[in-house]
């Protein structure tokens, strides 16, 4: 299906100058999901709009705060307030004229062009952009899902202190990080530096290396930190059953079983699976085919970006899921958006890979990029400004500064 662009009446403006409107009859954006690439994206069309716009948002999310994730292990070391990495959309958007539906999509009828909500009357949309991200690979290591505790939402962080509160009568917290992948290393990290001589911390991965798909000196800086803090690592484990007690997992030809008093599973996560009965082209990996403008192939205006597409990268397969993806997707998006109201050519999207980061501890980190690779105090440092820059608005990116220069919030 060829969706026909919406035509600017006579007299409108292709650059939407920020008092001018762009038609004389309402134009109605849909962004499902608030994550990195929803959320940027509405606030980038947003600001592009300015006042005047005959252009409508509607922000579906059902959560009631925007989780900064890659902050979220900052939480554990008490390093950062939940308010500095979870703001509430309500604050977020308060200067904004983007409508939020607190609300849970259901369904996307591509021919109708209607979302159905859980709660909520449908919702008709002129132009839709999906970017409801991943969740949770579902575990299937018997007794994982009873026994473990996932670490992905600011929901997660607020359940594993309550689980750390109930273990602080103990001299000793044995802890077991199911999987060596980025969230891994940086769980053991944190939580060794929390707990200190309190704690014994073990990681567990299948694969042969921790960190598999990072460069080589991140490698070395993440296997030092955990050495440093005494973590244990055991790599080509496959783990074979979870119990309240611990997990049991080969290891060099003979099972091993490892008691753990609290247990976090970070076995990697899936795209959301699209929610309609329309068939749409997809990767193996489960994500959307797209189209380098981010549209799908047949509908011009539906967009999908982040985890769920399978967005267009120099010298990869497809851009990785993770919130720099996103995070650089959204504006695109937004810039796209408008472009195909006005009948202008769109723009492709080309992720630039900026480095990668890791938190190794409390106010450690390692950041590799542009032939630099910082680490220590030095790293955490410039991990933390770097994503200071990228919080979600200059309000919150105000307030947030205020609280780290000790000024009253």
């Amino acid at each position: 299906m060829r969706f026909k662009p919406f035509a600017p009446a006579p007299g409108d403006h292709a650059a939407f100058g920020p008092s001018e409107p762009i038609s004389k009859g309402a134009v109605h954006v849909c962004i499902l999901g608030g994550g990195f690439g929803g959320l940027y994206c509405a606030l980038a069309l947003h600001q592009r709009l300015g006042k005047g716009s005959r252009v409508r948002i509607t922000l579906v999310e059902p959560r009631d705060r925007f989780n900064f994730t890659p902050l979220l292990y900052e939480l554990l070391t008490r390093e950062l307030a939940p308010w500095e990495i979870a703001p509430a959309y309500q604050d977020l958007l308060k200067h904004t004229a983007i409508d939020l539906r607190q609300d849970w999509a259901e369904q996307i009828n591509l021919a109708e062009q209607t979302v159905t909500l859980r709660y909520g009357d449908p919702l008709t949309y002129d132009y839709l952009v999906v970017a409801l991200g991943s969740q949770m690979r579902p575990p299937a290591t018997p007794g994982s899902q009873s026994h473990t505790l996932p670490f992905n939402t600011l929901h997660d962080a607020e359940q594993l202190e309550r689980r750390l509160g109930e273990l602080d009568h103990l001299t000793q917290v044995r802890v077991v990080v199911a999987g060596a992948g980025p969230s891994g290393v940086e769980l053991a990290c944190k939580l060794s530096d929390r707990l200190g001589r309190r704690g014994h911390v073990t990681v567990v991965d299948r694969r042969g290396e921790i960190l598999r798909s990072y460069p080589a000196r991140l490698q070395r800086a993440a296997a030092g930190a955990l050495a440093k803090r005494g973590v244990e690592v055991y790599l080509n484990a496959a783990i074979d059953t979870v119990d309240a007690s611990g997990l049991t997992f080969g290891y060099e030809g003979n099972p091993r079983h490892c008691q753990a008093d609290l247990m976090l599973w970070t076995v990697g996560t899936v795209p959301r699976a699209w929610l309609g009965q329309n068939m749409l082209k997809q990767t193996a990996f489960g994500q959307c085919q797209v189209r380098p403008t981010l549209q799908l192939p047949d509908y011009d205006n539906v967009f999908v970006l982040g985890d769920m597409a399978s967005m267009p990268a120099p010298g990869r397969n497809r851009a990785p899921t993770t919130a720099q993806a996103a995070y650089q997707a959204g504006p695109v998006v937004a810039q796209n958006l408008l472009a195909l109201i006005a009948n202008r050519p769109l723009k492709p999207f080309i992720y630039n890979h900026l480095g990668d980061m890791l938190t190794l501890g409390q106010r450690e980190a390692v950041v590799c990029g542009f032939g630099l690779c910082l680490t220590g105090r030095l790293g955490g440092v410039s991990r933390r400004w770097a994503y200071w820059l990228r919080l979600p608005t200059y309000g919150h990116r105000w307030q947030v500064l205020k609280h780290w220069l000790g000024w009253k919030r």
